[in-house]
């Protein structure tokens, strides 16, 4: 009988040990999948690199620190990656079977403005809610969009900090060149450099709109020459920006400043030009001396010590807005307590509060509206923030000569 008995219990534990397990088992399966079509190959190889790292880098640390937790359930992230090949198209059709094919729940923009302005479109008809930390032409936001979101700062602003630190030296610099190549974003923040030095009193001497791709920039830096400015602001990506500053040096074109909007975080440009890069300012979206802090990282430093452990090399602020972006999105599920693009996006209008990279409120039109910018400079070969001062890790150069 006692035999009977203690086998009788024996298999009701054993039952219920199964039954925990497959409860276990069960949950562990919940997974949330978004979708990422991002270049890895082509024009914007590094950049989307490290945006993409940036993506994986939050979806890590969400994992480890357990998932994202709705309803009562706690969902694992995994990350559905595409190469784009930094073409709008192809982005296109892959937004298009991350939606309808793998599923996704919700998507990561791509990197460069242009590309998202194919991909928004794909998203907003299906009503995917979007993310795209890197995708900042202002004219995405006058479209009605409901379902796509930035907490980047938008374009038309992409080179003014550039242009409030000269205001700050003496004797303030009287004229400025700008130029770009002929794509949505550089067209977008080259315009809004002109209005804004404009506004600043300073005569704008020349501006060019080279084509996109452009392998060789001689002409634009003679007429550069021709200007005699003294500041000159690029609204060009990293390739197109080494052209240009090499096409300068070599006619000997020496301006009191050069201002890029998007080149200076990049390892590339450095590498690429050597002493030549010495003394170049760039607008960074983010700064590794920000104190602001999320449940991940208490501050960017410690996403910058973090990033560097896992990838071998230290992050730019294209992977801190990638990372920001799910902390962003997982905020705003975990607040609707619901999977739902309708009800998250609600949530996404209704959240307020700060990542390592930036704080966040976000407009009816999807665009931060609480969204800094920041000015690097090239100093002894490496970028450091010189503006504005309160997070400044080095006082910058100007006039900034190399290259003479």
């Amino acid at each position: 009988m006692k035999a009977r008995g203690f086998a009788r219990l024996a298999a009701l534990v054993s039952c219920g040990w199964l039954l925990v397990l497959g409860a276990l088992g069960a949950q562990a399966q919940d997974v949330l999948k978004i979708g990422v079509a991002v270049s890895q190959s082509g024009t914007f190889v590094r950049e989307g690199e490290f945006l993409r790292d940036g993506y994986q880098m939050w979806a890590d640390s969400a994992n480890a620190a357990g998932g994202i937790k709705v309803g009562g359930k706690t969902y694992k992230v995994q990350l559905v990656t595409y190469d784009d090949a930094s073409q709008a198209q192809t982005s296109a059709k892959l937004t298009e079977k991350l939606i309808t094919e793998d599923k996704v729940r919700f998507l990561f923009g791509p990197y460069s403005s242009g590309i998202a302005n194919a991909t928004a479109a794909i998203s907003e008809r299906y009503k995917i809610l979007t993310i795209a930390p890197l995708a900042t032409a202002t004219n995405l936001f006058t479209r009605g969009y409901q379902y796509f979101f930035c907490p980047t700062a938008t374009g038309n602003a992409g080179l003014w900090p550039v242009l409030y630190l000269l205001q700050q030296v003496t004797p303030k610099p009287q004229s400025v060149a700008i130029v770009g190549p002929d794509d949505l974003f550089p067209n977008i923040a080259a315009e809004g450099a002109k209005t804004k030095a404009e506004e600043l009193g300073l005569k704008v001497v020349y501006t060019a709109k080279y084509p996109k791709g452009a392998p060789d920039l001689s002409a634009v830096a003679t007429g550069i020459k021709a200007g005699n400015p003294d500041i000159v602001l690029g609204s060009g990506y990293s390739q197109d920006s080494i052209l240009l500053v090499k096409a300068m040096r070599e006619l000997r074109i020496v301006p009191k400043a050069i201002g890029l909007a998007t080149a200076v975080a990049v390892p590339d440009f450095r590498t690429a030009l050597g002493a030549a890069a010495e003394g170049v300012m760039g607008v960074d979206y983010w700064s590794p001396a920000l104190t602001y802090g999320d449940q991940y990282f208490k501050n960017s430093q410690q996403f910058y010590d973090d990033f560097s452990k896992k990838y071998g090399h230290p992050p730019y602020y294209h992977a801190a807005a990638g990372a920001a972006a799910g902390i962003i999105l997982q905020d705003a599920i975990e607040t609707a307590q619901s999977l739902d693009t309708v009800k998250v996006r609600e949530a996404m209008l209704k959240i307020a509060g700060e990542t390592f990279y930036t704080r966040y409120k976000f407009n009816p039109d999807g665009t931060n509206s609480v969204a800094t910018l920041y000015v690097s400079q090239i100093l002894n070969g490496e970028p450091k923030t010189v503006f504005p001062p309160d997070v400044a890790q080095a006082h910058y150069r100007y006039p900034a000569t190399a290259g003479k």
